[in-house]
């Protein structure tokens, strides 16, 4: 770890989990998987960490500072955070969606902006219209817009709400090898809420996140030799759920 984390939370406790276990966590690079037995639980976490959410309890230090000495405007340029749930502006083409971010920073010339938005755009293994509107759109291509989009402005830092959610087999397949072949070398520290594991399997950290603790595994085989009951109980609830589960 460096002297100046690219995150620390000390003692956070997300806004809408008002008895949850108090977090203290260190991370500064790499790809992080966060797991745990409730999808919602995932989300109020990562949601606390990415500073979208003032937590209920706790500080967070985002780029080595703490949160609330950030301009916002400037903090939503280098800490990217990205939900399925995000819309897509549905009058502008995919193209210009991943666009509009950096055209609103004024990050570079327009003509510049477009060449590096058909760069992002052309990292996935599938053929898709860039250039039609978001209700012509598959949910693979519209997942991938969004990250691409956050992808535009260059951050240090990104994470992501349940990239694979809605996802049939083969199309998560393809998102979860451009996540781990393309977003995670862009940035220095991929922070993603998702019970997958492959995913986890791959992953530099394993953050487990339950009702009863909130625990850091340097690997997915960490976590599933730990012997705490919540721990057990949600690693046989992801093998009932899925068979893949190693």
């Amino acid at each position: 770890m460096s002297a100046q984390p690219l995150l620390r939370a000390e003692g956070l406790v997300p806004a809408e989990l008002a008895y949850a276990p108090p977090l203290d966590l260190t991370l500064d690079r790499g790809l992080v998987v966060m797991v745990g037995p409730e999808r919602a639980r995932l989300g109020y976490w990562l949601r606390a960490l990415a500073g979208v959410n003032p937590p209920a309890a706790g500080a967070l230090h985002l780029l080595g500072r703490p949160l609330q000495r950030h301009d916002w405007r400037q903090l939503r340029r280098s800490v990217g955070y990205v939900t399925p749930e995000a819309p897509l502006l549905s009058i502008l083409s995919g193209l210009r969606n991943v666009m509009l971010p950096a055209l609103y920073h004024r990050m570079a010339p327009e003509q510049e902006l477009e060449r590096r938005a058909q760069t992002l755009l052309s990292e996935i293994a599938y053929d898709a219209d860039h250039g039609v509107l978001p209700a012509y759109m598959g949910e693979l291509q519209r997942h991938h817009l969004l990250i691409a989009r956050a992808l535009m402005l260059e951050p240090r830092m990104l994470l992501l709400e349940q990239p694979l959610a809605g996802l049939d087999t083969d199309a998560g397949d393809v998102l979860r090898d451009y996540i781990v072949a393309v977003v995670q070398p862009r940035v220095a520290l991929l922070l993603v809420a998702a019970n997958d594991a492959p995913l986890a399997q791959q992953a530099d950290a394993v953050l487990f996140a339950s009702a009863q603790s909130v625990r850091l595994f340097d690997s997915w085989a960490a976590l599933l030799a730990c012997e705490a009951d919540d721990v057990q109980y949600f690693i046989q609830q992801e093998r009932r759920a899925c068979a893949a589960l190693q």
